[in-house]
């Protein structure tokens, strides 16, 4: 009977049939599907729309620009000073603690925690987005907590 069961269990690993280790290989890129439900709590300050910026910048072309940058939108001294240019690991550790990150910024957030959350809404900001620098990818490195 223990056989029968860790053949079974073997075929669920190998198959890629739940589990950790089928979310292990959809890659540490994220999900842009998941990324969007998580992107919900971001629509009530920020869009992914071109220059339409709510409470927060549009976010659209995000990826490669330098924090504090998109046109029309007035952002914090801190935010303007801070010299980020943003990438999939530079964003992903803004989004685990911001006030952090770059202290004295306007995002009133408490942040994303979980890992898993920040690759996927990076990739759905790369799909949805654009990108204003060509070649980068939503491959965020693990925490350093």
């Amino acid at each position: 009977m223990k056989i029968q069961g860790l053949l079974a269990a073997a075929l669920l690993v190998v198959s890629g049939a739940g589990g950790a280790g089928a979310q292990e290989q959809a890659g540490a890129a994220g999900s842009a599907e998941e990324g969007a439900k998580v992107f919900n709590r971001c629509k009530a300050c920020h869009t992914v729309e071109a220059g339409k910026h709510r409470v927060g910048p549009s976010l659209h072309g995000v990826m490669g620009r330098k924090a504090g940058a998109a046109q029309g939108f007035n952002y914090s001294d801190a935010m303007k000073k801070s010299d980020v240019t943003w990438s999939p690991e530079t964003l992903s550790k803004y989004l685990e603690d911001p006030k952090a990150f770059i202290p004295g910024n306007k995002m009133i957030f408490a942040g994303l925690k979980k890992e898993d959350e920040r690759r996927d809404v990076i990739a759905y900001l790369e799909k949805e987005g654009g990108a204003a620098a060509a070649g980068q990818k939503a491959e965020v490195p693990k925490s350093s907590k």
